[in-house]
């Protein structure tokens, strides 16, 4: 394999290291917080028999995206460039497969998720504004797409402005959930305690089953941390920063997850939220803040979608400014057309127009078009974790090429990023068997690029 090329002419000249600590734990924290955690409570009252079961999962699931976390840090300190996660599979194992990864988010899982993500804003925007405003979900999606889009054309600061603003808003709110919970609702009575399942068994492999179970509910709504990464070009002191920003988005974050369900068992016990599951966290505010807290709840759930929102589409286009500057050498025709406006740097702002241009426009087709884009989105859960996997993997082939210089190393080496392997290679074991049709296609669809980035290669050869 060849050596790690200098970085490109165009990240070079025209991209400028502008985000500090506090926009890189905004970014993790602001893509991990969106609505997982008012409803994946419910979900996890479905497996767990104790109190105690539900914080060890909550926690557990953090140290195991932390461990992911931590590891990819340090390759962001290896190739500190802009869609970091592309250089790392690229050198890590080839470059086919950081072109099959930019391929894949170009496509469908990109504006897919944020098409997802945005009629869900709107779903609950309307909730909120009621007969107020007789406008259509998907509008209110399009809109925020648009404002998101707006601001980043502005400027990477003035994004990673917005994203600390929205984060700092949604985390207060939720701090707000917990100390009403804790301080104004009324404590569960005794007897809404959770009766045990005797079906459930005791024992080891129990156990085991049970955190198996747990894990797979949770998890993903840890989902989000990786995103940081695509804008490691733009961070001033990414050796230090992206790792520090990371431990502390993901660390307090699990912190922030665990305090919120100590504050749903005091007032909502497991058995209540085994029965209803959806309305934990509704109860939770109503019993807070009375007929008021429904709305409450409702603005802090579209907040935070909000943010979430702000995240992608400020992460995304970076990583396919990187995939394009990478390529554009060797398209041909209309792909280098394409490659060309996807690289393509405002001199005044520095920012990657072209790419923020085109992740607003095929997120609000997707929209538009499907009204919501999430059903298609499942089609590239196991894709999307196989990538996920091995790019914490390159770790591996990666640390061997670039002795320590006194920089940051990843804690626990090796065993950090063989943890995150080993449970997520288990769920996508478990997900394949669950859903093997949409894996099928899913993969089918991904591997589209293949033949394009071979014909790529053909060309370049023939020149």
């Amino acid at each position: 394999m060849s050596e790690i090329p200098p970085t490109t002419f165009a990240e070079r000249v025209s991209l400028k290291r502008q985000l500090g600590l506090a926009a890189v734990v905004a970014l993790v924290a602001g893509n991990m917080l969106g609505s997982g955690v008012f409803f994946t409570p419910g979900e996890l009252a479905a497996v767990a028999q104790h109190p105690w079961q539900v914080h060890f999962i909550w926690a557990l699931c953090g140290v195991i995206t932390l461990c992911g976390a931590l590891t990819l840090a340090e390759m962001c300190r290896m190739l500190p460039h802009a869609g970091a996660t592309y250089h790392v599979l690229k050198e890590g194992f080839g470059p086919l497969w950081g072109f099959l990864l930019v391929w894949l988010e170009l496509w469908v899982s990109g504006p897919g998720a944020v098409a997802g993500i945005a009629i869900v804003f709107g779903e609950f925007m309307q909730r909120v504004v009621g007969e107020a405003f007789a406008i259509a979900p998907v509008w209110w999606g399009v809109g925020a797409i648009a404002f998101f889009a707006a601001i980043n054309l502005a400027g990477v600061t003035w994004g990673g402005r917005v994203q600390v603003t929205v984060t700092a808003l949604k985390i207060g709110g939720i701090v707000a959930l917990i100390g009403g919970a804790l301080l104004l609702a009324a404590p569960a009575s005794a007897s809404a305690a959770l009766v045990p399942d005797e079906s459930a068994g005791d024992g080891f492999m129990a156990f085991v089953r049970f955190a198996g179970l747990g894990v797979a509910a949770v998890l993903f709504t840890y989902d989000g941390w990786i995103d940081v990464s695509h804008v490691a070009g733009e961070i001033r002191r990414p050796g230090r920063d992206l790792p520090l920003g990371m431990a502390i988005g993901v660390g307090s974050l699990t912190l922030l997850y665990l305090v919120v369900n100590v504050a749903y068992l005091r007032v909502v016990p497991l058995e209540a939220m085994r029965t209803s599951p959806t309305t934990v966290a509704s109860v939770v505010a109503t019993s807070a803040y009375g007929p008021r807290g429904g709305t409450f709840l409702d603005v802090l759930m579209m907040v935070s979608i909000f943010g979430a929102l702000g995240g992608l589409v400020m992460t995304l286009p970076r990583l396919f400014y990187t995939m394009a500057d990478a390529h554009v050498g060797e398209a041909r025709g209309v792909l280098r057309t394409f490659f060309l406006l996807l690289r393509r740097i405002a001199p005044r702002t520095a920012t990657p127009n072209g790419a923020i241009l085109f992740t607003a426009v095929t997120s609000i087709a997707a929209l538009l078009f499907f009204g919501s884009f999430s059903r298609l989105v499942n089609f590239f859960v196991v894709p999307f974790q196989a990538m996920n996997i091995l790019m914490v993997a390159a770790i591996f082939r990666l640390r061997p090429r670039f002795p320590s210089a006194g920089g940051y190393r990843t804690p626990g080496y090796p065993v950090t990023p063989i943890v995150y392997i080993v449970v997520m290679a288990a769920l996508l074991a478990s997900a394949i068997n669950a859903r093997p049709m949409e894996t099928l296609i899913g993969s089918a669809l991904a591997l589209t690029g293949a033949p394009v980035y071979w014909w790529m290669v053909r060309e370049r050869r023939s020149v």
